[in-house]
């Protein structure tokens, strides 16, 4: 079976220069899932931003700061090690050093059984305290419970 039929794959932050803007990302409906993972892949970052996921009971509403589960790569993008990955740390916020995060890849996990209850909509965003945030974002959503090979739209 293909990723596509099996996940839900969603663009939630075009590759861009987030500094001294931030972005909230697509809010997610995880009502058909289990699990989202973000992929972050960062390009050169200029100061600190501080990484949320919050939940809402609507599209668009950030009302909880939620726990999550995150692993930052071990190098550098296209370094020995870059695809190999820190042990998992848990947290509701997450500041992002530049000189910890230019260049790499971190992975966000979340599980949907922990959220708040009766609050499916999950958002991520970053501030915009860093000068130069380069940054990109796909989600991934996993244990769908249903299976079919059009993965139900969890955007609104």
């Amino acid at each position: 079976m293909r990723l596509s039929e099996e996940k839900g794959i969603v663009y939630v932050a075009k590759p861009a220069d987030y500094g001294s803007t931030g972005f909230t990302g697509e809010s997610l409906n995880t009502k058909y899932f289990a699990h989202v993972t973000y992929i972050l892949q960062f390009g050169s970052v200029t100061g600190n931003s501080v990484l949320t996921v919050k939940s809402g009971a609507a599209d668009g509403t950030e009302t909880t700061a939620e726990t999550f589960y995150y692993r930052l790569a071990d190098a550098d993008q296209a370094a020995t090690g870059a695809d190999n990955y820190a042990a998992e740390t848990a947290a509701t916020t997450l500041t992002l050093t530049a000189a910890t995060y230019d260049n790499k890849v971190l992975i966000v996990e979340v599980p949907v059984a922990g959220l708040t209850a009766d609050q499916p909509f999950l958002t991520l965003s970053l501030d915009g305290t860093a000068t130069a945030l380069n940054v990109s974002c796909v989600a991934i959503l996993s244990g769908m419970r249903y299976v079919a090979n059009d993965v139900p739209s969890v955007i609104a």
